[in-house]
């Protein structure tokens, strides 16, 4: 019973670990956070993350750290392999990169602005595109006066 309630209480500690790495903590809370649990607290190093059960013995307060059984030595082995895979593979990308630094602005040439000539070819080329629309929308559409279609009778301009 006393094994179920620490380990609720690692869950619970774990949850603010996470969002204690999502938030900086401020300066003036310490390096460590308690929470009561029956028989003493927990205590979490915001630092290093690790977690141990403070309990009361005659007239001291000892605290032991709690043996995380979820992490395997396997488990550990895989992911520093993984990690140690990870970061050989950004070495040979920053490597094989024209410029290995990060770039102050955008690439070369993007900023270039258009010419005068290169502006007034895009306005042409919109405004063709534009009487083309306009041409094939009065095809579709009845000329003034006209008396309005009634459906079926194949002049309703439906597409």
């Amino acid at each position: 019973m006393h094994a179920t309630k620490a380990l609720s209480a690692v869950a619970m500690l774990a949850a603010l670990t996470a969002s204690a790495s999502a938030e900086p903590l401020p300066a003036d809370k310490g390096r460590y956070t308690m929470t009561p649990v029956e028989g003493g607290f927990m205590r979490l190093d915001t630092e290093t993350g690790t977690v141990a059960l403070c309990t009361r013995k005659g007239d001291t307060w000892t605290c032991e750290p709690v043996d995380d059984k979820a992490a395997s030595s396997d488990d550990k082995a895989k992911l520093e392999a993984e990690n140690k895979a990870l970061k050989d593979r950004v070495k040979d990308l920053e490597a094989t990169a024209p410029d290995s630094k990060a770039p102050d602005g955008p690439p070369s040439g993007v900023t270039k602005l258009p010419t005068e000539k290169e502006v007034d070819e895009a306005l042409d080329y919109v405004e063709r595109m534009y009487k083309k629309f306009r041409d094939r929308l009065q095809k579709i559409q009845p000329a003034p006066g006209t008396p309005p279609a009634t459906p079926g009778d194949g002049n309703s301009g439906a597409l």
